[in-house]
């Protein structure tokens, strides 16, 4: 558990050291650039992810771990929020607008600070903390494991930097460990029998894409 966990912060320092790099570099029409996610341009992504270095600086709520039942795992976490119905439905247009109104309030200098002055700290403080902390997951009904907590904002991390690299025509540049764990969590969000007959070209009922 504690070498998974330490190779997830890993992960998320270089991913978030990527983000920050690929900020300094850009020019007022990239960050203009619409991309594939609907409605958002460059500036919006920045936004939308740098979000996480900063709610992940403080502290986390306290939790009463017996009293809040089973944690649920990554995987049912993003399960229930994709499905009919789900947060990532009903909360979309929501969660659209807030990053483009934080993007009207903020410098693009101030966007990519967030990854190059607060991560740092997060990821200092998290080596020191324990991968099984139980803590509430907005939105899900219930509470996650700070290792398991990790691992959706490792996957948001990657799914968004590639989302920037595509609108702009850049080669896939994500750090290996943060790609490899999470194909492995969206392979698990997905149902096993479909995804492996599909996979092995047995069906072509493909049970993808797992997330909205």
């Amino acid at each position: 558990m504690h070498e998974i966990y330490r190779t997830r912060l890993d992960a998320l320092g270089e991913s978030w050291r990527a983000w920050g790099e690929l900020g300094e570099s850009l020019t007022d029409a990239q960050w203009s650039t619409p991309t594939r996610c609907t409605g958002w341009d460059v500036a919006a992504v920045y936004a939308h992810h740098s979000v996480f270095p900063l709610v992940m600086s403080e502290p986390p709520p306290l939790v009463d771990a017996a009293a809040a039942g089973q944690p649920l795992t990554a995987a049912e976490i993003l399960r229930r929020f994709n499905s009919p119905g789900g947060v990532a439905h009903s909360m979309a247009e929501t969660v659209a607008e807030v990053a483009i109104t934080d993007v009207g309030r903020h410098t693009r200098r101030e966007l990519v600070e967030r990854f190059a002055q607060a991560g740092p700290p997060v990821i200092h403080r998290l080596r020191a903390a324990q991968p099984r902390l139980v803590l509430p997951w907005p939105a899900s009904g219930g509470v996650t494991t700070l290792v398991e907590a990790l691992r959706i904002v490792l996957m948001e991390a990657t799914v968004h930097l590639l989302d920037i690299q595509r609108a702009l025509h850049y080669p896939p540049a994500v750090p290996d460990l943060a790609l490899a764990d999470t194909a492995r969590l969206l392979a698990e969000v997905a149902s096993a029998v479909e995804f492996i007959e599909a996979a092995t070209g047995r069906s072509t009922d493909s049970p993808l894409p797992v997330l909205r």
